[in-house]
């Protein structure tokens, strides 16, 4: 198998374009299904953010699978995607999976969240059978190997999030009184539940919580112990005392519109970190308010970066060794598949050679089960001595070969079953 990714991200492609390409939790289930239906594709998972909307593959064939997948970004999204759209494959498409997980793909370089992000990716395709062995294996090793690089290099000892680069701006806004403000946060999700936390740390003595179904209020409670919660019904009329609003909903519609603001008597600050965006955009245009997006935290420099850039260098260098690990371990998993493919031959021929004799032969039924017990038994004593030979290969080259040679003299071998099915096996997804 082999690793393809498609999508768009923060680096090109505008928040109004980002927002088409967007993925939620119904849509991306959705989604996931429609491409396992594809025969050159396998596994799938789907990692849509608020700065980036990509989908991961597995595939035996990287140029059928792109394809496939740009396609059903302009299908499925909109045509309004073709100029943002990338492809990478292979060992570049793992170096990019590397990036995203550690955050030097991110917006904010070397943000925590992405983190969590892709494990929830991850765990989404696996609830719904979406991947098996070779994408959870990728997506686990970048993982595991963001978490040892962020200890390493003591990076989760300053921790990055839009959440937390949107309080540390208010700080910078209000640097005298910014612990008397009223903060009325939108949305009681881990980004939400993050600004909290970070408020809490930062000093901020005045916070508001509303959200449509009020989950996760107790957790709020627990962790800032002046958190007052807003029934969110009632959003609109607390908004003219709040100094700052930060939107963080998962909501497909906005949660805020600007015929339904009340006037204001003093300056309003609302950041909008959702994807969709929460806020209707007219809202930036009434008097006395500012309307910031995730977009305008690109340029957004804390006293950190300096040290985070060098660090990224280093960890952009080990990237490259662990790919070349991963790329072996790839290579090596071409024997299990080989042992796979012979032994799902040999036992689907011994069946036909079973079925066929005891269709012709006037026998018993225990005369039946003695002769099917001697094929299958003859049937795996032929197979075994090329299996022997296939598990004794250490050489990288000799494996890649003999995977040649095998697919050339048996041409149909790795098609018995088809790729969406052979992606729940877990005997052999490589």
């Amino acid at each position: 198998m082999k690793l393809v990714v498609a999508g768009i991200n923060h680096k090109d492609t505008p928040l109004e374009i980002r927002e088409k390409g967007a993925f939620l939790h119904r849509t991306l289930n959705e989604a996931i299904r429609t491409l396992l239906g594809e025969p050159d594709i396998a596994e799938v998972i789907i990692l849509s953010t608020c700065n980036r909307s990509e989908i991961y593959v597995s595939t035996r064939h990287p140029e059928a699978a792109g394809k496939i997948l740009t396609d059903f970004y302009l299908s499925e999204k909109s045509a309004e995607l073709a100029p943002y759209l990338f492809v990478k494959k292979e060992r570049e498409a793992m170096v990019h999976l590397y990036e995203v997980v550690t955050g030097l793909d991110s917006m904010i370089l070397g943000e925590d969240q992405i983190l969590g992000q892709v494990k929830d990716a991850l765990e989404k395709s696996q609830a719904i059978k979406g991947c098996g062995k070779y994408l959870t294996k990728m997506f686990r090793e970048a993982i595991t190997f963001t978490k040892k690089v962020k200890t390493d290099y003591k990076i989760s000892e300053t921790p990055l999030s839009l959440s937390s680069t949107a309080v540390k701006h208010i700080k910078r806004e209000y640097p005298k009184d910014y612990g008397d403000k009223k903060i009325l946060i939108i949305g009681s999700g881990k980004m939400g539940v993050l600004a909290l936390r970070y408020m809490k740390a930062e000093g901020f003595q005045n916070p508001y919580m509303t959200n449509r179904t009020f989950h996760n209020m107790d957790q709020c409670e627990a962790i800032h112990e002046n958190v007052q919660t807003i029934h969110y019904e009632d959003r609109y009329a607390i908004i003219p005392e709040m100094d700052v609003i930060i939107t963080a909903t998962a909501s497909p519609h906005v949660v805020l519109k600007a015929d339904e603001m009340k006037p204001l008597h003093k300056p309003l600050t609302v950041i909008d970190l959702a994807l969709p965006r929460d806020v209707e955009e007219a809202v930036g245009n009434l008097p006395m308010v500012t309307l910031l997006t995730i977009d305008d935290f690109k340029n957004i420099m804390d006293e950190k970066m300096a040290y985070r850039v060098k660090v990224a260098e280093k960890i952009a260098a080990e990237i490259q060794d662990e790919i070349d690990g991963l790329l072996s371990w790839v290579t090596h998993a071409k024997v299990d598949n080989m042992v796979r493919d012979l032994n799902e031959t040999s036992r689907q021929l011994a069946e036909e050679t079973i079925e066929n004799l005891c269709g012709k032969l006037n026998l018993t039924e225990k005369e039946e089960v003695y002769l099917a017990k001697v094929i299958r038994s003859k049937f795996r004593e032929m197979v075994m001595p090329p299996i022997k030979q296939l598990k004794s290969l250490e050489c990288e080259e000799e494996i890649i070969g003999i995977e040649k040679t095998v697919t050339y003299l048996f041409p149909g071998i790795q098609d018995k079953k088809p790729l969406a099915e052979q992606n729940h096996d877990d005997t052999a997804v490589i």
